[in-house]
């Protein structure tokens, strides 16, 4: 018996959603799944002890903010190897007040591993640059399936488009940095828009980055926003494998 796992990461709840197992092109079962509200999951299982092939493809399908999408994971049912953890920026809102942004959102494990040591930081650029009290920010640890919160202030010239933010973890006693673009085109403006983060001016967030997904047959990227993040996780003997939709 093997519990397959999809997982909302985004702001919208998943609907209609149906897990189908296939092996050798052939489909073993299917198994439609409860709506999935952001920053939950929902279990299902199948039995694949008569499967003659060892790899098994389970394919979740769903619909979020009117759109349809669907991710696959193709996994060896008979191996017991983790996916380590890795951090991603999801849950992400951005606000703007003059030059100044400010992001906000969630470090996310998305990985079957304990993840140490994360830190995310505005990477300095010709068009970006960090600015106090939040160029950079210690989120710490993070366990496998889980997240924590973050917070970043920049500088932006006018022609902006996005800010590069750097994210750096310690993984497997290996240290790993990667960087994802949070897209500035949606952001906020606050009322104050002659003042930067950190010069007092409240400034009010609104949904943009991770969410605003286009439609595909991978699913939206993680730093759009607007639609569901979703991850599907297989369960086989107590370890758990995963795969982000992109």
């Amino acid at each position: 018996m093997i519990e397959v796992s999809l997982t909302n990461f985004g702001n919208t709840d998943l609907t209609d959603v149906e897990v189908t197992a296939t092996a050798n092109g052939n489909v073993l079962d299917r198994n439609f799944v409860r709506d999935v509200s952001p920053e939950s999951n929902r279990v299902t299982a199948f039995d694949t002890s008569g499967v003659v092939s060892d790899t098994v493809e389970f394919t979740a399908t769903y619909n979020a903010a009117g759109d349809s999408y669907s991710t696959s994971l193709a996994t060896n049912v008979n191996e017991e190897t983790q996916v380590p953890g890795e951090i991603r920026l999801t849950a992400v809102e951005v606000s703007r007040a003059g030059s100044g942004v400010m992001i906000e959102g969630d470090a996310a494990n998305l990985g079957g591993t304990d993840v140490d040591s994360v830190l995310v930081q505005i990477n300095d650029t010709a068009d970006v640059q960090p600015v106090s009290p939040s160029g950079e920010y210690f989120v710490g640890g993070v366990e496998a399936s889980e997240f924590a919160t973050f917070e970043l202030t920049a500088e932006t010239e006018s022609n902006a488009s996005s800010v590069p933010v750097a994210i750096t973890y310690i993984v497997d006693n290996e240290r790993v940095t990667t960087t994802q673009k949070v897209d500035l085109t949606g952001a906020s403006i606050s009322a104050g828009s002659g003042s930067a983060p950190g010069d007092g001016v409240a400034s009010g967030a609104d949904a943009s980055g991770p969410r605003a997904g286009s439609a595909g047959p991978g699913g939206p990227p993680l730093w759009l926003i607007a639609g569901g993040i979703a991850v599907i996780t297989i369960l086989l003997g107590g370890v758990a494998y995963r795969w982000r939709s992109r």
